[in-house]
């Protein structure tokens, strides 16, 4: 920690309040239309028992955000998982799990701005293309904007889409006459499997918080308020889509969620639906552009990636965030151009998951780590929090590993060993500027 008090000196300013980063974690949910955007694949893969895939994935969240908020009492500087790598563990591991979390918040917010494009389309026809360009262009002129910005337009409309959501659940328990089952009477052995890979993607629900991390050299009293905002906005996105999938269960549905919604609710919840459908898109854009371009800004200052990377303009580093902006168009376009924009959700959005738990499986082993340099009783709690979470993530890491299709373990592996191989060449390249420098 004392290598992260060295890096200081050059920190963006703390303007950001707790309500400022709350809605900025529930905005990089996306309550709407991260149900839609693993919400329809999680019902696909385990149909009426996605209400306990929503719930496990809720369950390893919630472990993992424990050990976030153990960790950010720890660091105060930018940079999220990449510090807690980089300081928790060694210097190799901090790259890449920056690394890997660059793709993670471009793939995370790119399925959330793909899934608000998918609905749209589905309500008005228009072009996918053009939908998702449209969510891209506002997302982008908001984050170009400031982070500040971002939080108030977060503030009025993921707040929004929290009472859209209650709404939903309520309608669709009334629906059933207010029927009360026990989802776990549905469960048969082989249920279980399709039980985990469900919660694959609904690990991409509730994981907002995962915005916000990287943004803690801009945050009041960060010790304090990271932690706090990450468990808050966990368990009310948790429970608020637990309950969402608890009450679509109670009707027997098992169908396409998107198209359900869209046919059900008439002219007026087209309009609604098409509303909330670009502004959740927006908000996953402006959440996860702003943590990635806080993740290349900090490896760009540690000397990992380009200074030009690390250059700031107004209390913003602007270049890394142009690089994330183009990063994103490149996520969310090229898939769509390909397989449409359904497939491309699907890929995308397995892509997110399986490099979330990469990164989480990374910061729970730095808090093993940091919990027994010396062991105390009051760390025991923090040690138990992080061999639970890292057994959750790991075990739910290789259930995916073989379940999801190859090209997804590829792509994943592929940009690991991609990594491996940059940081290995920056190391030779360093060594021997260092000899030319002796000489």
């Amino acid at each position: 920690m004392e290598n992260e008090n060295k890096r200081k000196g050059d920190e963006l300013k703390r303007t950001l309040t707790f309500k400022d980063l709350f809605f900025l974690s529930i905005g990089g949910q996306g309550p709407f239309i991260s149900l839609i955007a693993f919400g329809t694949v999680m019902i696909e893969k385990a149909g009426i028992l996605a209400v306990l895939s929503m719930a496990t994935a809720t369950l390893v969240v919630l472990m993992n955000g424990l050990v976030i908020y153990y960790l950010s009492k720890r660091f105060s500087s930018g940079g999220g998982y990449y510090t807690y790598g980089l300081y928790g563990l060694s210097q190799r591991m901090g790259f890449e799990t920056g690394w890997m979390y660059i793709v993670y918040s471009l793939s995370y917010g790119g399925s959330l701005m793909l899934g608000g494009g998918y609905i749209f389309n589905l309500i008005t026809g228009f072009p996918p293309i053009y939908s998702i360009t449209v969510v891209l262009i506002i997302s982008t002129f908001l984050v170009l904007k400031g982070v500040k910005i971002s939080s108030k337009f977060a503030e009025i409309f993921a707040g929004a889409e929290l009472i859209i959501l209650l709404f939903l659940s309520l309608y669709f328990l009334y629906l059933s006459g207010f029927r009360i089952y026990n989802p776990f009477n549905r469960v048969t052995l082989g249920d279980i499997s399709l039980i985990w890979l469900g919660a694959l993607y609904g690990i991409g629900i509730p994981t907002g918080y995962g915005s916000i991390t990287p943004l803690t050299e801009e945050v009041k009293n960060a010790k304090s308020t990271i932690g706090k905002v990450a468990i808050s906005s966990i368990l009310i996105g948790g429970l608020f889509a637990t309950l969402f999938f608890y009450s679509i269960a109670d009707i027997n549905f098992k169908g396409n969620l998107a198209s359900f919604l869209v046919m059900r609710f008439g002219v007026i919840g087209d309009i609604l639906i098409s509303i909330v459908a670009i502004s959740d898109g927006v908000l996953g854009g402006i959440s996860f552009l702003t943590a990635s371009s806080r993740v290349i800004y900090n490896m760009a200052k540690d000397n990992f990636l380009h200074k030009v990377l690390s250059l700031m303009k107004n209390n913003k580093p602007y270049v890394a965030e142009l690089v994330s902006i183009l990063g994103m168009g490149f996520v969310i376009l090229i898939p769509t151009l390909i397989a449409g924009i359904y497939g491309a959700l699907v890929t995308v959005g397995a892509i997110s998951g399986i490099f979330n738990l990469f990164i989480h499986s990374s910061s729970n082993v730095s808090l093993i780590r940091i919990s027994t340099r010396r062991i105390k009783v009051k760390k025991m709690g923090e040690l138990i929090i992080g061999v639970v979470a890292m057994s959750l993530s790991f075990y739910l890491l290789l259930n995916t590993i073989l379940q999801v299709q190859p090209y997804i373990v590829y792509s994943f592996l592929g940009w690991m060993v991609l990594g491996f191989f940059y940081l290995e060449s920056l190391d030779i390249i360093r060594k021997s500027q260092n000899e030319q420098e002796e000489h």
